[in-house]
């Protein structure tokens, strides 16, 4: 992964190569989102700018001819979410941005792009007929705004994670330490969260079509929370054991992922890392 940031920052020529390539093959195209990204955050708008441009050109590319709109979305996501990093040195600022951009997404394609939601919806509707029955009638039948949010929570997601890479890169080449550094101090301010929680509870009462975009407003706060495990465990120095039992768990223990989202929201208030005593020995 060294190699590969050293190469992106050598000149443009390479970090168009490696954003355009990775955005025109659909398995790779978080890391040429991550490229761009990083080009946004070490040089700035107009370096960053300059890459995204050239490729936004297969991604559109394979939006028009791959009827896929995801490597669009997220690079437009992604460079949104690093400029606003860069512009504000706080990740709550932009994982705001990366929220309203799926929100933008989804709502954009379920007032321009109904005719594309519906091919998903009736690509995906044996499927789903099956698991209705499975389920005996207590899964919804799938909508075109349903499809909207999975996008728009998609486009969100992958933007934020494309630009951590981008970051953990930075970090490496530049401020050995910073990123981890950055990861285990996340947190999302009151004042965010309260809004986050308040589109939320609007979009669960807009009507049937938006009645799960409040996911993409979920998301932060599982993000949130993750890195307040993480810090925890790594400011008190207790080793990956707990980490990994972590993360077992809540691979095992659905509940745990609801109690997670509920300690960010409550750590948005509280700050448990700056109530925290310093670790025995320190």
């Amino acid at each position: 992964m060294r190699a590969l940031a050293e190469f992106i920052m050598k000149g443009r020529f390479q970090a168009v190569a490696v954003a355009g390539l990775g955005i025109g093959t659909l398995f790779f195209a978080w890391i040429g989102a991550a490229a761009a990204a990083l080009v946004m955050l070490r040089k700035g708008l107009a370096e960053g700018a300059y890459v995204v441009f050239w490729a936004l050109l297969p991604a559109i590319a394979v939006a028009y001819i791959g009827n896929d709109v995801g490597p669009l979305t997220m690079l437009l996501g992604t460079a949104v979410t690093a400029h606003l990093l860069r512009q504000s040195g706080t990740w709550s600022t932009a994982i705001a941005a990366a929220v309203a951009m799926g929100l933008v997404t989804a709502l954009m394609l379920l007032h321009f792009g109904s005719a594309y939601l519906q091919e998903i919806v009736d690509l995906l509707k044996p499927m789903m007929d099956q698991l209705t029955q499975q389920s005996q009638g207590q899964l919804p039948a799938m909508q075109r705004g349903d499809v909207a949010a999975a996008i728009g929570g998609s486009t969100m997601l992958w933007s934020v994670l494309a630009v951590m890479l981008a970051r953990w890169w930075q970090a490496m080449l530049y401020n050995p330490g910073g990123f981890q550094e950055e990861m285990w101090s996340l947190r999302l301010p009151s004042s965010i969260s309260l809004v986050l929680v308040a589109v939320m509870l609007l979009l669960r009462y807009s009507g049937e079509d938006y009645r799960f975009w409040g996911v993409i407003c979920l998301l932060p706060f599982v993000i949130s929370g993750l890195a307040l495990i993480h810090g925890v465990i790594g400011k008190r120095q207790m080793g990956r054991f707990w980490l990994v039992g972590f993360y077992v768990a809540l691979l095992l223990l659905s509940p745990l992922w609801a109690l997670l989202v509920i300690v960010a929201i409550l750590d948005s208030w509280i700050d448990f890392r700056k109530r925290m005593s310093p670790p025995t020995g320190s």
